[in-house]
């Protein structure tokens, strides 16, 4: 097994890029072990830090999978997976995220009754884990939002269906954007509560449950997002009439 030390500048992606390499070239092939924290910190010869970026970054892509008290593994790659790098950099005005808002509206709550139908005991303990990340987090980051995004990968990959799957990972950059600007704009608060819910009803395989609060959860983004928008747009029309009238 080959590893480099990381030059100190953009460690994080450069420990990142190392990693996925390890595992496109089969040093790590699907299903093992990854090393540990400790010795992928002294292999590439830098602190904890972008040692668990980049683990969190192949989590939320769906490539490695944490699994609380056992360590992190490799998953089964797919082609999906790395049409990630194909996305253009989104420009989140109010038209894309009411667009992304319509996919979410159309997909999720059908992700999340499927998921209360066919998740096993790994899924849901994944499902709670990244809760408790998200908890842990608490706050509009990009940390939170990546793990916002993993909270949807991982009812994705409950539903045990690999299209439904496969599709949220191909869109994963941009919804952790997304979340990122939906966080800021709106805080986390509803989301933390929604999270919670959900979960409770994917656990409880309460498929009805878990699909209404899916849609209330998104229908409740999409009238703050409509308001805040509205109201930006109200502010700036206001400025320009008092630039109009000499004001």
């Amino acid at each position: 097994m080959t590893f480099s030390l990381i030059d100190k500048r953009h460690i994080s992606q450069q420990v990142y890029d190392h990693m996925l390499d390890n595992i496109l070239n089969g040093v790590w092939p699907a299903g093992s072990k990854l090393p540990s924290e400790n010795e992928l910190c002294l292999k590439f010869g830098v602190s904890r830090v972008p040692i668990r970026e980049a683990i969190k970054r192949l989590n939320a892509m769906g490539i490695a999978q944490t699994r609380q008290g056992e360590g992190s593994y490799v998953m089964m790659l797919t082609p999906g997976m790395f049409m990630n790098s194909l996305l253009p950099m989104l420009v989140l005005n109010r038209k894309s995220m009411m667009d992304i808002l319509e996919y979410r509206r159309i997909v999720e709550p059908e992700n999340a009754a499927l998921a209360a139908k066919n998740a096993d005991e790994s899924d849901i303990a994944n499902i709670a884990a990244t809760i408790e990340e998200i908890n842990r987090v608490g706050k509009p980051a990009l940390e939170f939002a990546i793990a916002d995004m993993k909270f949807h990968l991982d009812i994705a990959r409950a539903t045990k269906n690999s299209l439904l799957f496969n599709v949220s990972n191909v869109i994963r950059d941009v919804m952790v954007s997304y979340y990122r600007k939906i966080n800021e704009l709106m805080g986390v608060d509803r989301a933390l509560k929604y999270h919670q819910l959900i979960f409770a009803a994917i656990r409880d395989r309460d498929a009805e449950a878990a699909r209404r609060w899916m849609q209330e959860h998104i229908a409740t983004t999409i009238d703050d997002v409509s308001a805040k928008y509205a109201d930006e747009a109200g502010e700036t029309r206001l400025k320009r009439n008092k630039k109009g009238m000499g004001l």
